[in-house]
């Protein structure tokens, strides 16, 4: 009895030792590097920061200067002042495109992965379900976010995919309020970037534009460069960057502590 004791003690105390990430690492077998890609990511948001800093100081100072000089000097240095400006609307476009080309396949990733392993360590294609649309796909389709299954039909989207498998196994509810948001902003500003590059056909500015309204996104998760008064380059603003970082954070605990309470605790299954 004394033995069972301890045991059940130092289950306890490994349980209170781990994070909730280390649920995923050694309970779901994924094949990346969490916490690498995390300050790698985070390394790299940062020098864009440092460096949108430098090109802001430096078009301040332009503009500084052309309060003080007269005649061909102030036009050099407004001829100057305006070309930084253009300049870094590209620079602001590129580092946008490299925060989203970072955080949203690091979020493909940690949902692809994870449910593979949940399908794999935790059911078997034997196990009978409760009634739902994915389970009569193959095994395979089952567990791939990338799709969403419905009426028997089976097409690619991510989004969906995610939400839909997170229903079916219960996960949903421990996702933060907002990623139902946070990730069709994330996902279609990616997919806009590296189709159509920093400069998207203008049907396609138009439209996106329309979605960020119709859908309610919050005001300061894109900011927006215009021509003619008329959408020209979209960006990811540093609040949405910011936030989309914290929301891993909050999905990576919510998958941890759901293998940690349902799947290994209580044998949960859908």
């Amino acid at each position: 009895m004394k033995e069972s004791t301890d045991i059940s003690k130092l289950a306890s105390g490994l349980r209170n030792f781990l994070e909730p990430r280390d649920y995923i690492i050694y309970n779901l077998e994924v094949d990346f590097d969490i916490d690498s890609q995390l300050l790698a990511i985070r390394g790299l948001l940062s020098r864009n920061r440092n460096a949108d800093k430098s090109i802001s100081d430096e078009i301040k100072e332009l503009k500084e200067r052309t309060c003080y000089l007269k005649g061909l000097a102030a036009d050099r240095a407004v001829d100057e002042w305006v070309d930084q400006i253009y300049y870094s609307t590209y620079q602001d476009a590129a580092h946008s495109m490299s925060a989203v080309g970072a955080l949203a396949p690091f979020y493909e990733t940690i949902f692809f992965q994870s449910f593979k392993g949940i399908g794999k360590r935790f059911y078997s294609a034997k196990k009978h379900y409760k009634i739902h649309d994915r389970w009569n796909a193959a095994q395979d389709i089952q567990w791939d976010c990338h799709y969403v299954i419905a009426n028997g039909r089976i097409h690619k989207d991510i989004v969906k995919g995610i939400f839909q498998l997170s229903d079916a196994v219960g996960l949903s509810e421990r996702f933060p309020s907002d990623l139902k948001a946070v990730l069709p902003a994330l996902f279609t500003y990616r997919n806009s970037m590296f189709h159509h590059g920093f400069e998207w056909p203008v049907e396609e500015r138009e439209r996106f534009a329309k979605r960020i309204q119709n859908e309610g996104w919050p005001k300061d998760w894109f900011s927006v460069a215009t021509h003619n008064d008329n959408p020209w380059i979209f960006f990811m603003s540093d609040n949405f960057i910011q936030h989309c970082d914290k929301t891993i954070e909050l999905v990576l605990d919510a998958i941890g502590c759901f293998v940690r309470d349902e799947l290994l605790t209580k044998g949960t299954t859908p």
